[in-house]
């Protein structure tokens, strides 16, 4: 089947003056629920994409900053490896002042048009450099090892510290801050036996932090967006 649509793709491209659309799904979101679906015309993405990576500030002073793959927005296929049923989003969290750490035993993801409820698992990544540096344009955190035991080892205490530096919006566009940068959170919040596709797409991820003793939960609200590039 892809062969076919890439071949029909080409054979459109080479007819003069032919137009076509190509649709692309990722994922927005920020601190306000958007409940309809976006189209946007051509956008840039990757890390310093204001569409699928913004750096949300919340209260507390925490900053954090999600990406989410595509191929998490689009149904399950045969040939698709197991690996891909357990939806993973990454996630950079730093904080502007210090004794905050993230509760990483209660973070919950809702899928809130199908009213599913699922418990997230945190695992942290190394300040390595990123296989997948020429996807992104620019050097990421990843995988102490990339064995399957390293996909599935998650954060066992009940909270870690979230590191404290001066703006986390100033280190981004260094370029190599995220793998330079100890006073970031590297990490993967990982749901089991979930996806992205059509109504599951719309969900809320709720972050619990402590501070003196205190809980204090933050949720996002994420939602799709149809990206569309118009190809001649």
């Amino acid at each position: 089947m892809l062969y076919i649509r890439v071949g029909l793709i080409l054979a459109i491209s080479l007819l003069q003056g032919c137009a076509y659309y190509v649709y692309s799904p990722h994922t927005s979101y920020g601190l306000t629920k958007v409940d309809t679906e976006e189209y946007l015309g051509p956008i840039n993405t990757g890390y310093y994409s204001p569409i699928t990576s913004p750096v949300l500030t919340f209260d507390n002073g925490v900053q954090v900053k999600f990406s989410i793959s595509e191929m998490y927005n689009s149904p399950r296929k045969p040939q698709d490896l197991e690996h891909f049923d357990n939806a993973r989003i990454e996630v950079f969290i730093t904080s502007l002042k210090k004794g905050i750490e993230l509760d990483t035993q209660h973070i919950i993801l809702e899928q809130y048009r199908i009213s599913k409820k699922t418990s997230v698992n945190f695992l942290e990544k190394k300040h390595y450099p990123s296989l997948a540096k020429n996807q992104h344009g620019l050097l990421v955190c990843t995988y102490s090892e990339l064995t399957q035991k390293a996909f599935y080892d998650f954060y066992q205490e009940k909270s870690i510290e979230v590191p404290y530096m001066t703006d986390f919006n100033l280190d981004l566009i260094k370029g190599s801050g995220l793998i330079s940068n100890p006073n970031i959170l590297c990490g993967e919040l990982v749901a089991m036996d979930t996806n992205f596709a059509d109504e599951k797409g719309y969900f809320t991820i709720t972050l619990p932090f402590v501070e003196t003793g205190s809980t204090k939960e933050y949720t996002v609200y994420f939602y799709p967006v149809g990206t569309r590039f118009l190809a001649k």
